[in-house]
């Protein structure tokens, strides 16, 4: 995702200000939490650059401290108008005028028509063509994917992209490159930085064929994104859908408290959104599978009791590696 979100420079400083105290991090620390040096956190703090959406989501996410709830999305390239309209007046006042509307639209509308009658023509010359594929079948495969792509994933118009983390989801990766094999009949681009993995397809066709199914392009926080209705309405593609997400953006957790002075822990499941119709989807789908689950204002999902946490890996289950191996590590653990 490059959008990017549109504060005022007191905003921003505040806001980064905030994450700091609460957190007690420097700036490294911080940008290990999305993937960035700690010199672009220093300039995100001084409000030398704006900051990218999904890394002030991400560390509003993980630190606790809220964005301003007025902040505005920046699409990807929101800068190329301004400063492609100076440059073209710098030309301008060297060369004069470059045609004028009529001229431009006449030899687009030339150029489109050559391209139809020649397209083998184009695509020798290196131009690209849109890439042709199947329309998307209702499958678990697609639902899982839709799931994954709600949780961690990001549409623009141009490629969708799922972002991971390198250690604790590598295996998962390998997953998920396989599912989209599945779906698309294509392997994804793999990007590894830092901290992450990202999977990355690109298409127009396919960005399309997404929307065909229900999915969204641009930020979910602002769409307000939900789970497709083709999804909810069929028990075994909304279970597959499930694991999606919270493979992605649940957790497997661990609490531990103290009663009558012995320290007890208890194993929990949990989903946390932005987007509030994405959490009342969870909590739906669970509850019509008898899991029982706690939602707190619309915001997360709670499943506390081992029996219900038991009842979610019987019955949905996990294609994520490190949420099995925690299950299946405290049922060891606390069978002795």
């Amino acid at each position: 995702m490059h959008e990017r979100i549109q504060l005022t420079k007191n905003q921003q400083i505040d806001f980064l200000l905030k994450v700091r105290t609460k957190s007690q991090m420097g700036s490294d620390e911080i940008g290990n939490l999305c993937g960035v040096t700690g010199r672009t956190i220093r300039g995100w703090s001084r409000a030398k650059y704006t900051l990218p959406l999904l890394s002030a989501l991400l560390i509003s996410k993980k630190i606790g401290v809220a964005l301003p709830k007025d902040f505005k999305v920046l699409k990807q390239y929101w800068y190329i108008q301004k400063y492609a309209r100076q440059g073209a007046l710098a030309r301008q006042k060297i060369y004069g005028l470059l045609g004028n509307v009529e001229t431009r639209r006449k030899g687009g509308l030339i150029s489109q028509q050559r391209r139809k009658e020649n397209p083998e023509k184009y695509l020798l010359l290196g131009c690209k063509d849109r890439k042709q594929i199947k329309p998307l079948v209702h499958s678990t495969e697609l639902a899982e994917l839709c799931g994954i792509l709600l949780g961690d994933g990001g549409i623009t118009s141009f490629q969708f992209n799922i972002t991971l983390n390198k250690f604790v989801d590598k295996e998962y990766s390998d997953f998920v490159e396989k599912l989209l094999f599945k779906v698309f009949q294509e392997h994804p681009y793999v990007k590894e930085r830092k901290n992450v993995i990202v999977l990355i397809l690109s298409g127009v066709n396919l960005v399309e064929a997404l929307e065909k199914v229900g999915l969204k392009r641009g930020n979910k926080v602002v769409h307000q994104v939900g789970i497709p209705n083709w999804i909810m309405k069929n028990k075994k593609f909304a279970k597959a859908c499930l694991r999606g997400l919270m493979d992605t953006d649940g957790c497997v957790y661990l609490h531990n408290h103290i009663s009558g002075g012995i320290k007890y822990q208890h194993l929990g499941l949990n989903f946390s959104n932005h987007s509030r119709p994405l959490v009342l989807g969870v909590h739906k789908i669970l509850l019509e599978n008898n899991i029982r689950a706690s939602l707190v204002e619309s915001k997360g999902v709670w499943v506390y009791s081992l029996g219900e946490v038991n009842k979610y890996f019987k019955i949905i289950g996990s294609s994520n590696p490190k949420h099995i191996t925690k299950f299946q590590n405290y049922i060891y653990n606390h069978q002795k």
